[in-house]
């Protein structure tokens, strides 16, 4: 009954049945049940409630199950001590108890010796030692032990496991060498190990014939002796990542690597040029590239990255490239050479590829204007655009299509000037706008509010100016929008009470907290993984510059600062209940604080300083239990503070 759709509880006594031999609920994800007491004979001999919301404890009399060679009690939600009694199943070849809440101490094994498939991670187990009885499963072709609470050395007695495949022992607190007897896994397709503290000579890996799927990201890794191996004598990786293991040149193995499909050498202390033979590794096959966060200061050879005909994701971002920017070939999907000393105008031939979904060339010294010819990829694939920080000047041209799939636009902090183009409202799909720290002019760009999925509106430090209205034909009026700064800025007459009313999801306090992301499909053959990329934005908080480089769903902000406003504040600003920042300082606002902002309890910053507001501070401000800092400074108040 897999992939039912079932739901409500199960009828557990259907587990009783005398006769019964198979019992598989799998992915049913709104079933409940426990597992009952099990009394007298069974035939069980596979029980699966894999994904489904079975809970509860694992009862002693699990052991009574003799018969059973499959148990999958995995991603679930049970809880308590695995019984002893565990013991017993000796016949098990498959036992996955992975994502629940087991606590206290893991029982013995050891008698389990037909075991194949054994996968434990995710559990809350106390912080335990790999125990010498695990080198007695000698029949284990798959071991996932990631995110169980181990800590200290690996036991050489551990390697015994000849007949291993696949090893999972990743974010746990395992540290010292891994020892020689490491070379008995000459099975080994598949070792992940990061997220721990241990020392590795890469010289036992290459050792490794079979192997092709490698992380050691965050432990030390020493690449002594390597150079001595040639094509013939190196297993033919595909994944490869050794990021955050502090090494400082490129491993010279990678020199024979000709499959590799995915590198990542990501937050090492690589400096100096990237090498020329690094362009002739995997030509055909590498499809993910990542050197992020390095010392990186150039190439030994012009355009390099034109070597690799299957590559979909390339990040140099966060190193000290220099010279004008490297054109990627028309399969990349993801290109990102952000945060580098890149020089020069953006090629017209990035233009030309057509699968490109995200472009990050921020944080650069590109100069010159924002290519027409980007229509191109507006009208195809792009979904994230971001040229943030950069020199280029003009106008932003109308390169916004109808069928254009942008989620992200980020051109702030460059000499942008002219007004907002009207294209822009072609992208239905817009979450993220941030035009700030420009030259742009013009009145409120009003008709950006039929983008009915806009979240963020960034238009601080401009020269927009004139009175913010709501006119009558305008039928959608920024229902998504949580955050908007139009800071800066020369707008005038009243505070736009009307937007108030109609920005409803800042009337929210969301209970579900991710991210603002959009995410990125990479294909591989017949299957696509998504890639998320996180939303950012700079904003004013407490008087201090910030940059949100991820930002909460339920993150609600308004800054209206540094403006020409006047007049009352209106009663409707009591309705944006969702609200975390509001910021209306430096206007010239005036009368009385509404005593109804007592209903935005959620905020944490309030910001009402130099304008000519006068009367007391409200005592129901006092209902404001968030709050962390409040500045009424430069105004005309009077009498106690509350």
């Amino acid at each position: 009954m897999r992939y039912c759709g079932l739901s409500g509880d199960f009828p557990t006594g259907i587990l009783c049945l005398q006769k019964l031999q198979v019992l598989n609920l799998e992915a049913n994800d709104n079933l409940t049940g426990f597992i009952p007491e099990f009394h007298g004979n069974s035939e069980l001999k596979q029980l699966i409630v894999h994904q489904t919301k079975f809970q509860g404890s694992i009862p002693a009399s699990i052991g009574n199950l003799t018969h059973l060679n499959v148990l999958s009690l995995s991603v679930c939600g049970f809880t308590g001590t695995l019984p002893a009694s565990v013991s017993n199943l000796t016949q098990l070849t498959h036992l996955d108890l992975s994502f629940n809440k087991l606590t206290c101490n893991l029982p013995s094994l050891q008698s389990l010796s037909n075991l194949t498939y054994l996968d434990l991670r995710g559990n809350n187990f106390d912080k335990w030692k790999l125990p010498d009885w695990f080198g007695k499963l000698n029949k284990i072709t798959y071991l996932d032990l990631g995110d169980v609470n181990l800590y200290g050395e690996i036991p050489s007695s551990f390697f015994n496991l000849t007949q291993l495949e696949k090893l999972y022992l990743p974010r746990n607190q395992l540290k010292g060498e891994l020892p020689i007897s490491l070379l008995n896994l000459q099975n080994l397709v598949r070792c992940v190990l990061n997220g721990n503290n241990i020392t590795v000579d890469f010289y036992l890996f290459l050792s490794l014939k079979k192997l092709e799927n490698l992380n050691l990201n965050g432990n030390n890794i020493s690449l002594s002796v390597i150079d001595s191996h040639t094509n013939e004598t190196q297993p033919k990786f595909k994944h490869i990542s050794l990021a955050s293991c502090n090494l400082k040149v490129f491993p010279e193995f990678l020199r024979f690597q000709h499959q590799l499909e995915y590198l990542n050498l990501d937050n090492n202390n690589i400096e100096g040029l990237i090498p020329g033979w690094m362009w002739n590794i995997s030509k055909e096959t590498l499809i993910q590239l990542s050197l992020a966060h390095n010392l990186l200061i150039g190439f030994e050879q012009h355009s390099p990255v034109a070597s690799w005909v299957s590559l979909q994701n390339l990040d140099l971002s966060h190193n000290m490239l220099h010279g004008s920017i490297p054109v990627p070939q028309p399969s990349t999907i993801m290109y990102y050479v952000s945060n580098n000393n890149l020089t020069g105008e953006i090629s017209q031939s990035i233009c030309d590829l057509p699968s490109l979904q995200l472009l990050d060339l921020s944080f650069n010294n590109i100069t010159g204007s924002i290519p027409p010819c980007l229509e191109k990829l507006s009208n195809t694939s792009l979904t994230v655009l971001n040229l943030r920080c950069n020199t280029l000047q003009g106008i932003i041209p109308n390169i916004f299509t109808t069928e254009s799939k942008l989620k992200m636009i980020d051109l702030s902090e460059n000499k942008l000037e002219g007004h907002v183009p009207r294209s822009l409202e072609n992208c239905e799909s817009l979450r993220l706008l941030d035009l700030g720290y420009n030259f742009l002019e013009g009145i409120f760009p009003f008709w950006l509010g039929a983008l009915s999925e806009l979240q963020v509106l960034i238009l601080r430090f401009n020269k927009f100016h004139g009175i913010i209205r709501i006119p009558g034909n305008i039928k959608v009026n920024f229902p998504k929008l949580r955050i908007i700064d139009l800071s800066n800025n020369l707008f005038s007459g009243d505070l736009p009470h009307q937007y108030f009313q109609e920005w409803s999801a800042m009337k929210e306090t969301m209970a579900n907290t991710t991210y603002m992301q959009t995410f990125i499909k990479e294909y591989r053959e017949k299957y696509y993984f998504l890639i998320y990329y996180s939303f950012s934005v700079q904003m004013t908080n407490k008087r201090v510059k910030l940059d949100y480089e991820k930002i909460m769903n339920t993150f609600s902000a308004v800054d209206l600062s540094c403006n020409m406003f006047r007049g009352k504040i209106p009663e409707s600003i009591k309705t944006l209940g969702g609200l975390k920042l509001l910021n209306l300082s430096n206007n010239e606002l005036s009368g009385v604080i509404p005593p109804s902002m007592g209903n935005l309890v959620h905020l944490e910053s309030l910001d009402l300083s130099s304008n000519k507001l006068s009367g007391m501070i409200p005592q129901d401000l006092v209902q404001l239990n968030f709050l962390q800092s409040l500045n009424v400074s430069n105004n005309s108040l009077t009498r106690p503070i509350p």
